[in-house]
């Protein structure tokens, strides 16, 4: 395992210290630090910006060929971190405890260490790992939101006005889709100077805004939580798949929410949000859309049709067919081909 110690706290002394474990150097843009990792320690870049008011952020996009652990010591108070993981895998455990904390793709973990204990991350080795770290400091913070933090709910307050670390703080959850899509706009962006770090800072506390909304969703203590979080996007992502692939035999949509992993309720609220419909209308549209394709392309029966659709009767196939085109499907079949004729 190849170790790198930090022992700064400002980002740009971040960026410095790593760049100098790394045996390299680091390039500087309008206040963003970046250090690209050295092709015999793999691939990749970090980078690190202040923003005014206390906060900053880490971004790591890197995969490295031997394990690496990086060790942010310092006989400072260290900022209070949000750590995302968008892809791979990262470990975090506090300098003077030997706990593991896993971080998996779409997690996030808030962290703040007592006192002067560090905290270190371990990469390993061979897995192509995406971080995003909101850093805060609480002083500076608070300064600024001070009247705010004091209408603040209890538990929010005390850790942000804990700005001398007599407290360590631990909490571990899977982002939501809201903060997802936030990622991907942060990604996809290719603006100039002056408005990239108006945007990046503007999405920090966006970032920011979205995790302590989040926090209160998982504070509530209910298995079915409000807020359907990116994991969850993915799993409606695969129960359509499974619709589609077996589109003639599903009877229920029980199986197929038992096979995802997901509440009634999120399944349903997963399709209302990315489809405008229930998980049922979804899929009657599915069996429709493929049902009028077979009537315009091939020679199939309808009852072939119906069968292949996953209709239970022929009376009903015609019947909500009829009820979405205005037409029996034998009659949308014969305008069809009619029209075809003609042209």
């Amino acid at each position: 395992m190849r170790k790198l110690h930090i022992h700064s706290l400002p980002l740009k002394e971040v960026i410095t210290d790593i760049a100098n474990g790394l045996g390299t150097n680091y390039s500087h843009d309008c206040g963003e630090y970046t250090v690209d990792i050295p092709e015999h320690w793999g691939n990749g870049r970090i980078k690190g910006i202040n923003f005014e008011g206390g906060l900053g952020l880490l971004i790591y996009e890197c995969m490295f060929y031997e394990d690496v652990e990086m060790n942010f010591t310092v006989n400072l108070t260290h900022p209070l971190k949000f750590l995302f993981c968008l892809n791979g895998k990262l470990s975090h455990h506090f300098e003077q405890d030997a706990e593991k904390h896993s971080l998996q793709r779409h997690q996030n973990i808030i962290v703040a260490s007592q006192g002067y204990n560090g905290h270190v991350l371990h990469f390993e080795k061979n897995i192509s790992t995406e971080i995003y770290s909101l850093e805060i400091d609480r002083k500076m913070f608070r300064a600024k939101m001070s009247c705010e933090l004091e209408k603040a709910k209890p538990r929010l307050r005390k850790v942000f006005e804990d700005e001398k670390a007599m407290h360590s703080f631990y909490h571990n959850s899977l982002y939501s889709l809201v903060l997802g899509e936030l990622f991907d706009e942060m990604k996809s962006q290719n603006y100039s100077h002056f408005i990239k770090k108006l945007f990046l800072e503007s999405q920090s506390y966006r970032m920011l805004v979205q995790q302590l909304i989040q926090y209160d969703d998982d504070y509530e203590g209910n298995m079915d939580k409000k807020i359907l979080r990116k994991s969850e996007a993915h799993a409606i992502k695969e129960a359509v798949e499974i619709m589609k692939l077996e589109l003639n035999t599903i009877t229920s949509l029980n199986s197929i929410i038992q096979r995802v992993g997901l509440s009634s309720r999120k399944f349903q609220n997963g399709f209302r949000h990315f489809y405008g419909k229930s998980a049922n209308e979804y899929l009657q549209y599915l069996r429709l859309s493929l049902a009028k394709d077979l009537l315009i392309n091939t020679e199939d029966s309808l009852q072939e049709i119906k069968d292949k659709v996953g209709f239970s009767s022929q009376s009903y196939f015609t019947e909500i067919f009829k009820k979405h085109y205005h037409a029996t499907p034998s009659h949308y079949r014969k305008q069809h081909r009619e029209k075809n004729h003609s042209t």
